[in-house]
């Protein structure tokens, strides 16, 4: 007779009914990692993709060396901490703001580079902004730390994230044509390579700091020569269809003699979105409120780890930057998985509630002065910026044709922008009036954003139920 597959697989010679053998239990968790790193090999997506998704991965490995050093949370702390004692708090805070709001703010210029891009190729365009990026971080490592330092490193830290805009914008049209399946998979891929690496370099950044504050002078530089790697990776990618996509957009625009031409041509295109695709209108008004709830938090969240819980840069890095980002990849396959599978306002409809535990347990941490609340609140933060990554960079892609994906996302990314503009602000505003009427009551702000965020939420509950069809909306 032959083995059972339990006898077949016990090669420890356990007992027939008796518990699994110490190799057993060490195999399983193994072979799961080992799975799990395999699922990010080229030969475990969709053949056609297979040669471009290897280079975007190569370059999503590497470009986060130098992005990294942009993000809002990470320079907002860096800064808020570097610069203390510099420029009077107040203006130092809002300086905060202004480089919290940096990534979403730049989302306004999508406008510009849906312009100047149209009727070009992709790849070249999107390397060349990758290149502005390395060489505006120089510049943050260069800076003196004096009033007019801090000023440049605003300065160069918009620069960069205004050259990521574009690239996200430009890249929602690669995506779109070059994987046309499981995209959400292969893009959760690229976002959860992206944050572990950006993650990796937050904590090297924050320990180097804490022995030698001045020794991000040496290690942006380098990140950003590392960084070269990935922008070489990029300018590999080939789009497909790329031919038919460019004589479209040429067509489109061929009465326009100049860029400026071009606006009231692309504006009317983009205002036709909002007022013809009324699901689309809807679920933009749902996310805006649900970004305006998180954006107004993320400066006053760096400003209380600096002032009321006293955090070092390593640890303050930790809190505001690595945990999230560390979140993300555990729980973006989840959220890839899910995504693949239903309408994007269905996942909204799911996914915001990480969103409002957050601003719950946040409040609940600075209400009563507990550190471990408010990494409970950084680690929901992480596991709700998962999907959101996804969410964020897909989501219109349920509403369009991919001739049209740079006009959606450039609605999508300009709303951002919007956001970016007001929300971070409003947030220190708040912090600051909450401050001085009730001193020691600035996190009340987390209450305001609390409330708009869930009025989000429940406002993607209601779209949810008009979703008949999994993928397709009825407009």
């Amino acid at each position: 007779m032959s083995k059972s597959p339990n006898e077949s697989s016990n090669p420890e010679g356990d007992a027939a009914g008796s518990s699994p053998s110490f190799f057993t239990r060490v195999a399983s968790p193994v072979r799961f990692v080992l799975l799990g790193f395999l699922s990010f090999h080229p030969s475990a997506m969709p053949w056609l993709a297979r040669a471009n998704y290897a280079r975007e991965l190569r370059a999503s490995f590497f470009l986060p060396w130098a992005i990294a050093a942009t993000e809002g949370s990470v320079i907002g702390f860096i800064v808020r901490k570097l610069y203390d004692g510099v420029v009077p708090d107040t203006l130092l805070n809002y300086l905060v703001a202004a480089l919290i709001a940096a990534p979403a703010l730049a989302n306004i210029t999508s406008f510009g580079w849906a312009i100047a891009v149209s009727g070009r190729r992709k790849i070249p365009f999107i390397t060349g902004l990758q290149l502005l990026v390395v060489i505006s971080i120089t510049a943050i490592a260069l800076a003196p730390k004096t009033p007019l330092g801090l000023i440049i490193i605003v300065i160069a830290a918009f620069i960069a994230r205004i050259c990521l805009a574009g690239v996200v914008t430009i890249r929602s049209t690669v995506w779109g044509v070059n994987y046309p399946t499981s995209r959400a998979r292969m893009t959760g891929k690229f976002q959860a390579v992206s944050v572990t690496i950006s993650s990796l370099i937050a904590i090297g950044l924050g320990y180097a700091m804490q022995q030698s504050e001045n020794s991000y002078r040496i290690l942006i530089p380098i990140f950003g020569v590392i960084a070269l790697i990935g922008v070489g990776a990029y300018a590999r990618i080939k789009v497909r269809t790329e031919s038919t996509i460019l004589a479209r957009e040429q067509a489109q625009t061929k009465d326009a003699s100049s860029p400026v031409a071009a606006i009231p041509s692309l504006l009317k295109a983009i205002s036709r979105v909002m007022i013809d695709d009324r699901e689309y209108r809807r679920y933009q008004t749902c996310q805006f409120m649900i970004g305006i709830g998180n954006m107004m938090s993320w400066a006053p969240f760096v400003i209380i780890a600096k002032e009321q819980f006293a955090l070092d840069y390593l640890p303050g890095l930790l809190l505001t930057q690595v945990i999230p980002l560390l979140m993300m990849p555990i729980f973006i396959p989840f959220w890839a998985r899910f995504l693949d599978r239903v309408h994007i306002v269905t996942f909204r409809a799911f996914h915001s509630w990480v969103f409002v535990i957050t601003f719950i347990l946040a409040l609940a941490a600075a209400q009563t002065n507990t550190l471990w609340l408010l990494y409970a609140a950084s680690v929901t933060r992480g596991i709700a910026f998962g999907g959101g990554a996804l969410a964020w960079n897909l989501g219109h892609l349920n509403y369009v044709k991919p001739d049209r994906a740079t006009d959606y996302m450039a609605v999508h990314v300009t709303l951002t922008g919007v956001r970016g503009l007001t929300a971070p602000f409003i947030g220190v505003a708040l912090y600051s009036l909450y401050e001085s009427q009730w001193p020691g009551e600035g996190s009340l702000v987390f209450a305001v954003g609390l409330v708009i965020t869930l009025c989000g939420t429940l406002g993607f509950r209601a779209l949810s139920r008009d979703v008949k069809d999994p993928n397709t909306l009825d407009t």
